[in-house]
């Protein structure tokens, strides 16, 4: 099994550190913390996504190289090969990024992990204070956010306690653009380590389509089963496909 991306991304923002002495001055912490909002949908809205979106980048990638000079068309090639600010996040995380993250300065590059991981954790910690399951919106806004974009298939367990709290969220497959491999007895042994009574199942949809597959439907029985045997019960199957999301519970088919 992977680790998540997110750990790549400490990893590298640790070895960067530790190489440059990097230091981010009062505006590159407020342009962190602003950008970590919008991306993880909890600051206001505002008009014209897609400038905001340029204009976001465009500052961080300033924040991080004040001298910069190619900051505006940096800025508009990635969101043009991306399509939004979410997705060129999601790509700085990836294992095998494309050409125009590479060329990205290395600074830059960290800095984006940094917004990326602080949204991340802005939407967690709102859904532990507020519990899994008490606002379904919040849901399924970190689900788009931290499996939307991703381009191969992975498998993502919400481990929860009886007061629907969050008790782990870990990633248990991941594998290509249509297939996960998936072993319910190593869900059960980590509910059973965790000590969770109930369990949100997750995976996305690299196609874009989150219509259940008959395997998707054979995977959630086979887990459901083993789950029960233990008194675990299966809440949900949600499957997300970029900014589209189905809930097998909410379709009837759990």
């Amino acid at each position: 099994m992977k680790r998540p991306p997110t750990k790549t991304g400490k990893k590298a923002v640790s070895q960067f550190a530790d190489a440059t002495h990097f230091r981010l001055n009062v505006s590159a912490a407020e342009a962190i913390a602003f950008s970590a909002e919008i991306y993880s949908g909890t600051a206001p809205e505002l008009p014209e996504a897609e400038e905001t979106d340029q204009a976001l980048l465009c500052r961080l990638i300033v924040q991080a190289q004040p001298r910069n000079g190619k900051a505006q068309e940096q800025a508009h090639n990635l969101l043009r090969e991306y399509g939004s600010l979410s997705a060129v996040m999601a790509a700085i995380s990836w294992q095998e990024p494309s050409k125009s993250i590479k060329a990205l300065p290395e600074a830059v590059r960290v800095l984006l992990m940094l917004v990326r991981e602080a949204g991340l954790r802005i939407q967690r910690a709102r859904l532990r204070r507020s519990g899994i399951l008490a606002d379904s919106a919040q849901l399924y806004a970190y689900l788009r956010a931290v499996m939307g974009p991703e381009k191969r298939e992975q498998v993502r367990v919400l481990f929860l306690n009886d007061k629907h709290q969050l008790l782990a969220d870990d990633i248990m497959g991941q594998g290509t653009v249509d297939h996960t491999p998936v072993y319910p007895r190593e869900i059960v042994s980590r509910a059973l380590q965790v000590k969770a009574t109930m369990l949100v199942l997750v995976h996305n949809h690299p196609s874009g389509d989150p219509t259940p597959s008959a395997d998707d439907v054979v995977m959630t029985t086979q887990i459901c089963g083993a789950a029960k045997i233990m008194n675990i019960h299966v809440w949900d199957h949600i499957i997300v496909a970029g900014e589209k999301l189905l809930s097998m519970r909410e379709a009837g088919l759990l």
